[in-house]
């Protein structure tokens, strides 16, 4: 039976992200076993948990293959959420701001990828569709910033 993690909690973030790691990157990176992490994804066991140095590099792991870093990203969401009431409306601005270079950036890579003159011409290139969805998932993550300022 699966068990309910609190959303935004590590052990959350780290049960939905254990499919995307290799056990043998992981034990060469952290010298732990998937099997640790997964019983540090455990809420109930009190006798694993996930140490700061192990979430960054499982980060680390995440980021070469491409997958974001999951726990950087919810470690900055919890403490968004944490200063929000600190001059909010300079929080919601900035984030605003913020999702502004995104999109801007987002643009750019677009435009650079259909140039004629681009790597593959006006089609778009498998590596060119790679920065464009990070490009994309830069300003989903900043409007999901936004959706906390304003809750």
């Amino acid at each position: 039976m699966t068990k309910l993690r609190k959303p935004l909690s590590i052990e959350s973030i780290l049960s939905g992200v254990i499919k995307d790691l290799n056990e043998d990157n992981v034990k060469e990176l952290t010298g732990k076993s998937l099997s640790h992490f997964r019983k540090c994804s455990d809420p109930d066991d009190k006798d694993h948990n996930l140490h700061f140095i192990d979430a960054i590099k499982l980060d680390l792991i995440l980021q070469k293959n491409q997958k974001g870093t999951p726990f950087l990203d919810n470690f900055e969401t919890l403490l968004n959420e944490e200063l929000k009431d600190i001059n909010s409306s300079d929080n919601i601005s900035n984030t605003l701001i913020n999702i502004g270079g995104r999109i801007g950036d987002l643009m750019d890579v677009t435009n650079e990828s259909l140039d004629p003159k681009s790597h593959s011409g006006e089609k778009i290139s498998d590596i060119e569709k790679d920065k464009i969805h990070k490009a994309i998932k830069e300003v989903e993550e900043k409007m999901a910033r936004l959706k906390l300022s304003v809750k």
